[in-house]
């Protein structure tokens, strides 16, 4: 059966008013090329057909985006197989059979052009015929820096060619680029929303003793890594943001890489969240968990085998309003949690020093009367304090016991409905405080 595939050939020819080293920069952005690797694999040998693909209209896109960048390309059928060429005595490709005729039927190209089929070391003159092209056997023929052994030299040439044409569609690291790699505020705006989902979850389970906290952390878990190795490579939070998880080399995570990423957050955390602001500062935007695991949060514009995007998509206004919710009204939240408990108390403390003060006077008087009288018995006014439900005075002199009980209805906060406090009076003279309130609403004279 006739093959449908065509192939892009990366001509090695710049369109006019580009200049070479910023043509050649962007070919190795979009290829995802290092370009050391670039200058000495791929243009110190082009042409070379560099993609191969049944889907034409994809290959007719990619010629177009290397066109934009100023570098000329051709799309040619695959039918009839791929060679390496020999020109100038330097390995070219390889190329797909209708781009080797079209060069030597042009006269671009030599007669007498030395070829070898991809995956041979057998290197023989092509000619055109009316059927197109044909091997010819060549006696060996010397090529440069070939001494006794023209064939063993051919045969490297052709290995090393080979070899290349193999590695090409490796996938490297991904290359910095701010449209390439997700920032820092982009994804506190994922993991806040995430957070957000999580949150009634995680309420629920945590009323369960003992197991829900299990439940809670497996929840966790398996929410992140099982979301983040799925096809869709992202959590609800990075797919409202429009982001994804991948490696290194942009592509899907499994299970076990995306847990060993969900299990090093801890030591962002533990770093008092320094590990997570490191996505702002490192060129690939990597948290420290990231770096640990060798992993990106990428747009979802960028795809295995697909060409980098050049465009950084903009922040959606519900990811600023994410962040500003963060950096706000979670402020905000914080300290008024800290702040208003801390205000109860102080003012529950000032209700208890207030009808404190009304003892304070109740002990004058049973003083006295165990003085003079040797009694308990002596005149208490009564409280005008709306939370003192009454102050009594009981015991045989000289242990007198002064009782302060506070209001059991409304009036009285909640922690001091019913509560009562005690001084006891003893023989020589001194008054010993005791209360079952908390003792941080206490006076300082009746802590334990």
């Amino acid at each position: 059966m006739e093959s449908n595939k065509h192939a892009l050939v990366l001509t090695g020819v710049l369109l006019p008013g580009f200049e070479a080293a910023a043509v050649w920069k962007a070919v190795a952005d979009y290829f995802r090329i290092d370009q050391a690797r670039l200058d000495t694999e791929v243009r110190a040998r082009v042409p070379m057909a560099i993609k191969e693909s049944e889907d034409l209209a994809d290959l007719e896109r990619r010629k177009a985006a290397l066109t934009a960048i100023g570098a000329q390309s051709e799309v040619h059928p695959s039918a009839g197989g791929n060679y390496f060429v020999l020109v100038d005595n330097v390995p070219r490709g390889p190329l797909p059979r209708s781009y080797i005729e079209q060069r030597m039927r042009s006269g671009t190209w030599p007669a007498d052009l030395k070829a070898a089929a991809v995956g041979s070391t057998d290197w023989r003159v092509l000619s055109t015929t009316a059927a197109g092209l044909s091997l010819e056997p060549v006696v060996a023929a010397p090529i440069a820096g070939a001494a006794v052994e023209p064939d063993t030299v051919a045969a490297k040439i052709a290995r090393v060619a080979d070899s290349i044409a193999s590695r090409k569609d490796q996938p490297l690291p991904l290359p910095p680029g701010d449209a390439i790699h997700a920032g820092f505020w982009r994804r506190c705006a994922a993991w806040l929303i995430d957070n957000l989902v999580l949150f009634v979850p995680s309420v629920i389970v945590m009323l369960i003793p003992i197991l829900g906290v299990i439940v809670y952390f497996v929840g966790r878990w398996a929410y992140f890594a099982m979301m983040e190795s799925s096809p869709a490579q992202a959590t609800l939070g990075k797919r409202v943001m429009g982001i994804v998880a991948t490696d290194g080399k942009g592509q899907r995570l499994s299970l076990g890489h995306a847990s060993g990423r969900y299990f090093a957050g801890a030591i962002s955390c533990i770093t008092l969240f320094i590990g997570y602001a490191l996505a702002g500062w490192t060129s690939r935007k990597q948290a420290l968990h990231d770096l640990i695991a060798d992993t990106c949060v990428v747009f979802d514009t960028v795809r295995p085998g697909e060409p980098l995007p050049t465009v950084r998509p903009p922040m959606p206004w519900y990811g600023w309003a994410a962040n500003c919710l963060l950096l706000v009204v979670a402020p905000i939240g914080i300290v008024a949690a800290i702040a208003l408990p801390a205000y109860q108390d102080y003012m529950v403390r000032s209700k208890v020093a207030i009808a404190f003060a009304d003892m304070q006077s109740a002990k004058s008087s049973v003083a006295e009367a165990v003085i003079s009288d040797a009694t308990c018995s002596a005149e208490i006014p009564e409280s005008t304090d709306p939370l003192v439900a009454s102050i009594r005075v009981d015991g045989k002199a000289p242990d007198c016991l002064i009782t302060l009980t506070f209001a059991v209805d409304a009036s009285a906060p909640a922690k001091l409905r019913g509560q009562a406090i005690e001084l006891q009076y003893s023989e020589s003279g001194e008054w010993t405080c005791s209360s079952a309130i908390t003792p941080k609403y206490l006076p300082s004279a009746c802590r334990p």
